[in-house]
């Protein structure tokens, strides 16, 4: 950790760090678990080749969602602020913020349970409940999630397709076409919307015995279709070797409708969402090689949901 960081947490929060271990992720930003006399903090640095100014403004009012939504009962980590402000920037223009280290560990389809998964549903719904009573102050910015963008992508991807491609990956790209022609944009247009934690996945949730211990990663929270949250925490805790486990998806339902009302038609139209958002992340040329680590397991989730979309109401009967 830079000895200016050490500086500022000492004359902004009045913490002095006793002992600083790395924690491994952040994708380019730099995380360290603090000790101090007022108990353990997670201190993250922002990368500035990800993160320029407007997109720390960005990152600043997602953030100051996390404060309010936690207010709601939502579990998540309380954040330090300083004159009202999360993000703070050295005298050398490093920004970074903290907040309280929260214990818990993470779970996998293999680990978790019927319960957790419940539990899981329950946190999902209570934040969106949390969202959804913010003041709306957001304009449609979700143009961009439309059958044509979604066209267009294959197609430029189809353009640069070359006869040595990998067949895996070719093969890939070709079965998105039948799905193109079945979807319509009344599909996008019944979804609901509003913010969504948007990274609402396994490494983001902590569980302590049974229950959430806290949801982790805000920065990305945003006006967004809110479903794509429940797609993809069902993608990451009930696909177990390309079988949905039925029987977890439904103990999240159940959790989640404790707090907003949803249907298994809802979870079906959850899974098609996420295929529709994540589809131009994952299924691209480079990760069809071999050592991509855990974006392996996003490509192999929407390959599953492209072999499944014309019957994923089925699966989930």
């Amino acid at each position: 950790m830079e000895n200016c960081i050490r500086t500022d947490l000492k004359e902004s929060f009045g913490l002095t760090c006793h002992m600083v271990e790395p924690i491994a992720g952040g994708w380019m930003n730099q995380l360290w678990k603090v000790t101090t006399d007022s108990g353990k903090f997670i201190v993250k640095q922002y990368s500035n080749k990800r993160f320029d100014k407007r997109k720390l403004e960005s990152v600043e009012t997602a953030l100051q969602r996390q404060i309010i939504v936690r207010k709601a009962g939502v579990p998540c980590p309380a954040i330090r602020t300083y004159n009202g402000k999360i993000i703070r920037y050295t005298d050398n223009s490093i920004a970074y913020m903290v907040m309280e280290f929260c214990d818990g560990r993470t779970e996998n389809p293999d680990t978790i349970t019927i319960t957790q998964m419940y539990e899981l549903g329950n946190a999902c719904g209570r934040m969106h409940k949390a969202f959804l009573e913010l003041p709306n102050s957001f304009s449609d910015c979700l143009s961009g999630y439309t059958v044509q963008a979604l066209q267009d992508n294959y197609q430029m991807l189809r353009t640069r397709l070359s006869a040595d491609a990998n067949e895996a990956y070719r093969n890939a790209l070709l079965a998105q076409e039948a799905i193109l022609q079945d979807l319509t944009d009344d599909f996008f247009v019944r979804l609901p919307k509003g913010i969504a934690h948007e990274d609402f996945t396994a490494a983001n949730i902590l569980f302590h015995e049974q229950n959430v211990s806290a949801i982790l990663d805000f920065d990305r929270s945003t006006y967004s279709y809110i479903w794509h949250d429940i797609g993809r925490a069902i993608l990451s805790f009930a696909l177990k070797d390309h079988q949905l486990d039925v029987a977890k998806v439904n103990a999240f339902l159940e959790g989640y409708r404790q707090h907003l009302p949803l249907t298994m038609a809802d979870i079906a139209d959850s899974l098609r969402l996420s295929w529709c958002i994540e589809t131009p992340w994952w299924i691209q040329p480079e990760y069809f090689k071999q050592d991509i680590g855990k974006a392996g397991r996003y490509r192999d989730e929407i390959l599953w949901l492209t072999a499944h979309w014309f019957e994923i109401d089925a699966i989930l009967l």
